[in-house]
């Protein structure tokens, strides 16, 4: 696990306060021999799967187990009001649970909670001392069993206390987003949406990567203020964070994969100052699970974190790119707050606003492209264009920014088909 530390500081000459921002990046390699994978997959099998929707999950999930080797496991869950064990966990590789997975009929309602407690209970039986993780797809709503989404988080929270992290795909127009994605957070595995079903395979295939290419989990970074008059502070994205026995904070990112990194970008709030210069603002540690060749190790990184507060701006365009691009995320969730009130237009308006501010960096494509899908957006909300494949589309984007899942990003479509 490497950690690089970058620095973005400004002066707020009305208030006499600096602001540094602080973007901690932390990436990882893929071990020469990786841990086994002990993994769930539990399939909505519901009537609305029926049809090319099922065909296509059944497909991917096809795919996603010829991935696996022989050291890891494998068990298969459908359900729709009922609950069935398609495969009982067992090495990966056997053709048999192939033709398993491919004989799952559609069938009635949608039991999302039976589905995900009989897949814990299939992933503690084969656990491994690698990931152990549950993958569910769902096209619906958790309209049978528990249906209740506190009570839903709190059993992906619980399964991610014994080792067993969830991952949910939400596919179509009709699943709740707001729900899937609470539990994949909850469960700190990861939150997919497939718009249609040309892209589910590719989505399978990203959750298996990442799984392969595990570098560390539990990764956590801790932020401790040095300086006297440092006041606080702020977080740019949705990690959970607490505060620590010393007054620090601490975040947890969850999972690193070497095939993508994660970054925490935060802001300290330092108070008038009566000597200038370069001085110690924070301690940034990074802990985590690495993942080696022959085992486990944990480790932390720390790093002492100087700062020029001179009484003058000293940007960094590395980190103000990605502050703004945190800062175009959260307005994305804003408008659907706005939005899903029925004021398309004050979404519209927030949108637009934000990629403004993308105007002094028109000369990195990423961050154009970014600013013609925030336009593309504003502009269909006012045109009072706001489908259920409008929301998951701005909220899966937003996700996507805030957990660096630039693959995944790629792959979304605007709504309408267009890339």
């Amino acid at each position: 696990m490497r950690a690089q530390v970058h620095l973005s500081t400004k002066f707020l000459t009305t208030q006499n306060v600096h602001q540094v921002g602080i973007l901690t990046t932390l990436a990882g390699d893929t071990p020469p021999t990786r841990a086994p994978i002990n993994v769930v997959l539990v399939l909505d099998r519901s009537g609305s799967m029926s049809g090319e929707p099922l065909a296509a999950a059944l497909e991917a999930a096809r795919r996603f187990a010829g991935f696996l080797g022989t050291n890891d496991r494998l068990a298969v869950v459908a359900f729709d009001d009922e609950v069935a064990v398609v495969s009982a966990p067992a090495p990966a590789g056997n053709p048999a649970v192939l033709d398993a997975i491919s004989r799952i009929q559609a069938g009635g309602s949608t039991n999302l909670s039976g589905g995900w407690l009989k897949a814990l209970e299939l992933a503690k039986a084969g656990m491994v001392d690698g990931v152990n993780r549950i993958v569910l797809l769902t096209d619906g709503q958790a309209n049978a069993g528990i249906t209740d989404l506190q009570a839903l988080t709190a059993m992906t929270r619980g399964g991610a206390g014994s080792r067993v992290s969830t991952t949910c795909i939400g596919f179509g127009a009709g699943f709740n987003e707001d729900l899937l994605q609470a539990l994949g957070r909850e469960g700190r595995g990861n939150y997919w949406y497939v718009e249609r079903d040309d892209q589910m395979a590719g989505v399978f295939e990203g959750e298996i990567e990442g799984l392969v290419a595990l570098a560390a989990q539990n990764v956590v970074v801790e932020v401790r203020l040095l300086h006297a008059k440092a006041s606080g502070v702020t977080f740019l994205q949705r990690y959970p964070v607490t505060r620590t026995a010393d007054g620090g904070w601490s975040a947890s990112l969850g999972d690193l994969y070497a095939t993508s990194p994660l970054a925490l970008g935060l802001i300290i709030h330092v108070d008038e100052l009566e000597t200038l210069g370069v001085v110690p603002v924070a301690e940034v540690r990074c802990i985590a699970d690495v993942v080696l060749a022959d085992g486990i190790e944990h480790r932390t990184i720390i790093q002492e974190v100087q700062a020029n507060l001179d009484g003058a701006d000293h940007p960094e365009p590395v980190v103000e790119k990605t502050f703004l691009r945190f800062a175009a995320a959260t307005s994305r969730d804003e408008a659907i707050k706005l939005a899903d009130a029925g004021d398309t237009n004050g979404a519209a308006s927030v949108l637009s606003k934000v990629a403004e501010q993308f105007v002094p960096y028109l000369d990195d494509a990423e961050m154009v492209q970014e600013r013609e899908d925030l336009a593309q957006e504003a502009a269909r909300l006012k045109e009072k264009e706001y489908a259920p494949e409008d929301r998951k589309y701005m909220q899966a984007f937003s996700m996507s920014i805030r957990e660096g899942k630039r693959a995944y990003k790629d792959k979304l479509r605007r709504p309408g088909g267009k890339k």
